[in-house]
């Protein structure tokens, strides 16, 4: 199972991914729009994480939230290591800049909405 961890771990997209949501959980149209990938590649990149054991996914609806997976073995640790090795990646840092400025122009977040980023998806 670990090399299955560390596998996923050796991709920028899911790297990416990842560092998203470990700040809140999105779905596969919010994802794409920060992340300005085709919705086909971040559910690729999604149903890799799940199999790996890093994510996890909710119905909500007709929409599905994915979310870091909290029965994940070690999670302090991993958390403390990735976010620090993330934290220092140019591609992560304007990531969750561009997924904050979504949140703000929204007024999602600030409302105490869904923690949708698209305009109009609750």
């Amino acid at each position: 199972m670990l090399h299955r961890v560390f596998k996923a771990l050796a991709d920028p997209t899911r790297l990416r991914i990842l560092n998203l949501l470990m700040e809140a959980p999105l779905c596969v149209c919010e994802l794409g729009m920060v992340l300005e990938r085709p919705q086909s590649l971040i559910s690729r990149h999604l149903a890799y994480l799940k199999n790996a054991g890093l994510v996890q996914d909710h119905r909500q609806g007709m929409r599905v939230q994915y979310s870091i997976n909290l029965d994940c073995q070690n999670r302090a640790g991993f958390d403390a290591f990735l976010r620090n090795a993330l934290s220092s990646d140019l591609a992560c840092r304007e990531d969750l800049r561009r997924c904050r400025q979504i949140e703000d122009e929204t007024g999602r977040r600030s409302k105490g909405e869904a923690t949708s980023v698209v305009p109009g998806i609750h």
